[in-house]
C-alpha cells in the first residue's frame, strides 16, 4: 500500500514495464519475458541472462547457457590424457608433448568462453605425499606452458590428485601408464 503500483496487479508495481509485477519478477529493473520470470535473454538460448555464464553466446542449459563442448575439442582433450608426458619422477614436460599442448592452446584461443581445469594424476609407485606434490607440479607445468603460449592465467586452475583417482588397476604396467595422466575439463 505504500508503493505506487498498477491496478492490474492490485496496486503492486511493475518497475520495468514488462507485464510482470516486481514481487514475481526475478529481474524487476530490466525488461524480460514471462517464460524467464521477467528476465532478459540476449542470446536467445532459453537461459536468462542472470543465470547465463555466456549471455552473449548461444548455448545449452546443461552448460549454464554456454555452448556445448564440440566433439573435436573432446577428442583433443582425450588425446592429451596419454599424450602429455614428463621426465620420470619430475615435472619437466617432454618435448614430444608440445604438439598436443599446442592443440589445447588452439582450442582455448578459439573458444574464449572456455575455462579449463587441469588435473594431474600419478600411479601408485612411491610415497603418497610425494605423488600428490608431483601431480600438482605437473598440472602447474602444463598451466605454465599454456600461459607462456598466451592463454590467460585467470581462465585456468591446476590441481594435483596424486594417486587418489586411478582409472585403471595399478597392478599392471599398462594400468600404471593410464593412471599417469593430465586431464582437461572445460568449465564455464
Amino acid at each position: 500500500p505504500s508503493v505506487k503500483g498498477l491496478a492490474a496487479f492490485k496496486g503492486c508495481p511493475d518497475t520495468d514495464g514488462d507485464g510482470i509485477q516486481d514481487s514475481e519478477d526475478r529481474c524487476p529493473n530490466v525488461k524480460g519475458s514471462k517464460e524467464l520470470k521477467g528476465c532478459p535473454d540476449r542470446d536467445g538460448d532459453g537461459v536468462a541472462d542472470i543465470d547465463d555464464k555466456c549471455p552473449d553466446v548461444k548455448g545449452i542449459k546443461e552448460n549454464k547457457g554456454c555452448p556445448e563442448v564440440k566433439a573435436e575439442v573432446k577428442k583433443v582433450f582425450d588425446q592429451a590424457l596419454q599424450g602429455i608426458q614428463f621426465e620420470t619422477g619430475r615435472d619437466v614436460i617432454i618435448k614430444g608433448s608440445y604438439p598436443i599442448l599446442d592443440q589445447v592452446v588452439k582450442v582455448m584461443t578459439e573458444n574464449k568462453e572456455y575455462n579449463l581445469e587441469i588435473n594431474g594424476h600419478t600411479d601408485n609407485v612411491g610415497n603418497d605425499a610425494r605423488n600428490l606434490a608431483l601431480s600438482q607440479k605437473r598440472a602447474d607445468a602444463v598451466k605454465a606452458y599454456l600461459v607462456k603460449k598466451g592463454i590467460e592465467v585467470s581462465r585456468m586452475t591446476a590441481t594435483g590428485f596424486g594417486e587418489t583417482k586411478p582409472v585403471e588397476d595399478n597392478k599392471t604396467a599398462a594400468g600404471k601408464a593410464k593412471n599417469r595422466r593430465v586431464e582437461f575439463k572445460v568449465i564455464f
